[in-house]
């Protein structure tokens, strides 16, 4: 038996469902029908790196070591890129390659740089968080020339923005993006030998986070533009058409003993307002500014609304949105870039000897700046209880501006969410906000100065409920995932491939949606030990670092 696993990146029932239903979706549809579909949980909170990584492993963040895009070590004031050489657990390749299976990897975020380094069992493809140009992108140079020559310059990622007007340009350059990707993956599993094929669709993703204002036009961003938007209907139905198309030709090019696993590592749903927890841990006086005229003029104009947020409104005023993020990290690059980076309140300016607790994350993770853990801590751990305590209870008092109710449904503390040897590594606090066009930030250090804000830049964002597609040998039809989330593809996957599943995996094998004869052995494991509990090294150069790091703002997520 082959696994062939596809990643939907992003995809969510909401946009796949009314698609289908319409009849719009018929080799989606078909795969459906004749297999398991139904809703799979990302992991919490739903953020690429760890989502995948989970999907590789099985395993939770306390486990596998990653927990966000960069690894900060607990300091405020620093950051590298996460790798493949950060994840401190055996990848499911890895696992397979040890029971003489192949593999072929393109795409999957977190996979880069190819692991092992040496002798790949099978053909990799890096993915987005690959340098430019790097040499070991690929496992097997010639055969990455011969798909080139076959599907055209290979493209890994794709940063096309929206900016206000130019969504045609955008649906246009994503739907092109996709039609690669899957041509890619026909190319590739008809010229190698594999067991297993593991493929991450990154467009679906983008087209999330870009267009979900011009799919949805009761989105707040759509409002005065409705019917410019909905004239835009045909070419965002041809880019889910495209997707059905690339996957109904990989199907039928497929041998039958091939199962499918179609599935996303996060769902997606519309986002108008920002939280951003670093103002409102400024307001209550957990953050301290330096005591200095310079500092204090940056909080004067900050106060009066001198932030990025208004920034890139005087951008897209003027034409220049496709700076959106890059200003807030990365390089610089023109002179209203520079000015505006002259100009903000930033951690820069964060008096770290006096502050106890700030936001760091794409989901506004907080942390205490504990002594004897960050750099300049400030905060005795004996009183550590205490101060997450109180911490909660302001967080569960903030109102919801629309409605007056609360605005967060629950904290989280780091042992709520994570356990295992890297487990010290987590966020103090992970807030859950009742309604999710809610989006907490803490990346950007000050990006508004108010708590909640009107959101700017992508419309859409992810949700926790995913969706999976079943179907081929092994899988037993008409059925549904019962409770299922991230973490079990990986277990399942090896079952399937007849790979006994390490005892240390997170994650069960899906056994409600396999055939009787597969689903009465789903609980056997193996005691294999992990191999990779050894302390790693950056995968980047300074220079390739910077750039990716300029990349993940150019897409949002820095």
């Amino acid at each position: 038996m082959k696994v062939m696993v596809l990643g939907l990146d992003g995809a969510t029932w909401d946009i796949l469902g009314p698609l289908a239903a319409e009849g719009l979706l018929p080799n989606l549809e078909r795969l459906r029908k004749g297999g398991a579909s139904g809703e799979l949980r990302s992991v919490f909170p739903p953020l690429s790196p760890v989502a995948w990584t989970g999907v590789m492993t099985g395993k939770n963040s306390g486990k596998h070591g990653v927990f966000e895009f960069l690894e900060h070590g607990h300091d405020p004031m620093k950051g590298r890129v996460n790798s493949s050489r950060a994840i401190r657990s055996d990848l499911i390749w890895e696992v397979a390659a040890r029971h003489g299976k192949k593999t072929i990897a393109g795409g999957v975020p977190m996979s880069y740089p190819p692991r092992p380094a040496q002798d790949f069992p099978g053909f990799y493809l890096g993915d987005f968080l690959s340098p430019e140009n790097a040499p070991d992108f690929s496992s097997d140079p010639a055969l990455f020339a011969e798909l080139e020559r076959a599907v055209g310059p290979y493209r890994a990622w794709s940063t096309t923005i929206h900016d206000g007007d130019n969504e045609e340009a955008v649906v246009d350059d994503l739907t092109a993006f996709l039609d690669q990707h899957l041509k890619t993956i026909e190319f590739l599993m008809g010229r190698c030998p594999w067991d297993l094929l593991m493929f991450d669709l990154m467009a679906t993703d983008r087209f999330g986070h870009e267009l979900w204002h011009a799919w949805d036009t009761t989105h707040a961003a759509a409002k005065g533009r409705e019917t410019a938007l909905n004239a835009l209907r045909p070419k965002l139905l041809e880019f889910w058409k495209t997707l059905d198309r690339g996957l109904g030709a990989i199907i039928d090019r497929a041998d039958s003993d091939t199962t499918f696993l179609l599935m996303s590592d996060h769902g997606f749903g519309a986002i108008e307002h920002y939280v951003n927890f670093n103002v409102w841990l400024l307001e209550k006086g957990y953050i301290a500014l330096k005591d200095s005229l310079y500092v204090k003029q940056k909080h004067w104009f900050y106060r009066r609304g001198v932030t990025p947020e208004w920034f890139y409104g005087l951008m897209s005023k003027f034409g220049m949105a496709g700076h959106r993020v890059a200003r807030f990290r990365g390089k610089q690059e023109s002179w209203i870039d520079r000015l505006g980076e002259k100009t903000f309140l930033s951690r820069e300016h964060i008096d770290w000897s006096r502050t106890r607790a700030y936001a760091q994350g794409n989901f506004g993770q907080i942390f205490l700046n504990l002594k004897g853990r960050q750099p300049q801590g400030c905060v005795d751990p004996a009183e550590a209880r205490a101060l997450l305590d109180e911490i909660k209870a302001g967080l569960t008092a903030i109102p919801n501006p629309e409605t007056g109710e609360p605005l967060v449904e629950h904290v989280h503390e780091a042992a709520d969410l994570y356990h295992g040897p890297y487990a010290e590594k987590a966020p103090d606090l992970t807030v859950t906000l009742k309604d999710w066009k809610y989006r907490t930030i803490g990346l950007h250090d000050f990006t508004t100065h108010k708590v909640v804000s009107p959101a700017f830049g992508p419309t859409g964002d992810h949700r926790m409920e995913g969706v999976l597609i079943a179907g081929g040998p092994g899988v037993e039809p008409h059925t549904a995932p019962r409770g299922a989330n991230l973490l079990d593809i990986a277990p399942t996957v090896l079952h399937l491939l007849g790979v006994p599943v390490p005892a240390d995996m997170d994650g069960r094998v899906l056994s409600e949606l396999l055939t009787p004869e597969l689903a009465a052995t789903a609980d056997r494991r193996d005691e294999h030990s992990d191999d990779q509990a050894a302390a790693v090294a950056s995968a980047y150069a300074a220079e390739d670092d910077a750039a990716i790091q300029s990349r993940l703002a150019d897409l949002g997520y820095l």
